[in-house]
């Protein structure tokens, strides 16, 4: 199939304009990218660990070499630069936050996010040269995920999903409650997909809450004070939904994740 513009004139490949699927992922991938610089350069700072340190150099180059390409891919494309976070945003002689095994854990679920995002970027991307970014970046970040895991495991710090008995044999759905089933009072236990989706969740809300609890400590900006309100809220919210998450495994008989 031939590509013509309005003007019925073909377009090769290399012409073609952006989607707005392309757009999008590739701007959200440069404010995600220009974040990412910003918190690394803070972690490499306070990081003690030799084999952390590696892992946020690594992360740094992945995301410095990410908005070089995405700068090249929209010049050429007439398109503005996205205006992402700066050096302004970040004060990399903050004293220390986080521990470093706290920083060993935030990129391995960074990585995660990241690989799910890029999944979808990559199959919704037609023209080559996105697409081929797309692919190459998941490459390495998955790589990065499998550093971060493996020296997680070697300090002891992997926190793994819960185990359960298999199953001695297949059974099928044979009631239109069995989504519910597990909130009443006659409980059906829970899925593998739910036990995962409340492991992730777990992880993710105590994550979000350190981050939070640690920010504002340390925020001065007279515009952004007024948050802090907000910020309690939003603390009590995660530790609550976090509590109900855990009590909903502790009810499965199922390990709860350690999140503090």
């Amino acid at each position: 199939m031939t590509n013509t513009n309005k003007d019925e004139k073909v377009l090769t490949e290399h012409k073609i304009p952006l989607t707005a699927s392309e757009m999008g992922f590739l701007w959200t991938q440069y404010i995600n990218d220009s974040l990412a610089i910003c918190v690394m350069k803070y972690f490499k700072s306070i990081c003690e660990d030799k084999e952390i340190l590696p892992l946020i150099e690594n992360s740094l180059t992945i995301a410095e070499k990410d908005i070089d390409i995405i700068t090249e891919i929209f010049t050429k494309e007439n398109h503005p630069i996205p205006i992402g976070f700066t050096d302004k945003d970040v004060n990399v002689n903050a004293p220390r936050l986080f521990s470093d095994t706290f920083i060993l854990m935030y990129i391995q679920k960074l990585e995660i996010i990241a690989m799910a995002g890029i999944g979808i970027a990559i199959g919704v991307s037609a023209r080559s040269d996105v697409s081929n970014f797309f692919r190459n970046l998941l490459i390495s970040v998955s790589e990065l995920h499998d550093k971060a895991r493996e020296v997680m495991l070697s300090k002891g710090v992997y926190v793994r999903s819960a185990q359960i008995p298999s199953p001695d044999k297949v059974d099928f759905i044979d009631k239109q409650g069995f989504l519910f089933d597990f909130l009443g009072s006659h409980k059906r236990p829970l899925t593998t997909i739910e036990i995962t989706h409340l492991f992730i969740n777990i992880q993710t809300n105590a994550m979000g809450k350190a981050m939070m609890m640690a920010f504002a400590q340390v925020c001065n900006n007279e515009v952004l004070m007024p948050l802090h309100n907000i910020q309690k809220l939003t603390l009590l919210i995660v530790q609550k939904l976090t509590n109900s998450l855990s009590k909903q495994k502790g009810k499965q008989l199922l390990p709860t994740v350690f999140t503090n």
